[in-house]
């Protein structure tokens, strides 16, 4: 199982709050691509950031990056 740091790409506003690009959290996955892990990456960054990404559609690789850590 790999650890993936997962970061966002651009600036965006998330429910009225403004997020700069580069924001990160780190995951565990099994997958190559830990994005395909969409309901864990949310969590993460619910859990970390207390942001809810996926409300406003942002979990995907238009909004985010990753790389093995």
């Amino acid at each position: 199982m790999a650890t993936f740091e997962i970061k966002t790409k651009h600036s965006m506003n998330v429910q009225g709050e403004f997020i700069d690009g580069g924001l990160s959290v780190q995951i565990s996955s099994m997958f190559a691509n830990p994005l395909d892990e969409k309901e864990k990456v949310h969590n993460a960054f619910m859990r970390v950031h207390g942001l809810d990404l996926k409300t406003e559609g942002y979990l995907n690789t238009g909004f985010l990056e990753f790389k093995k850590a």
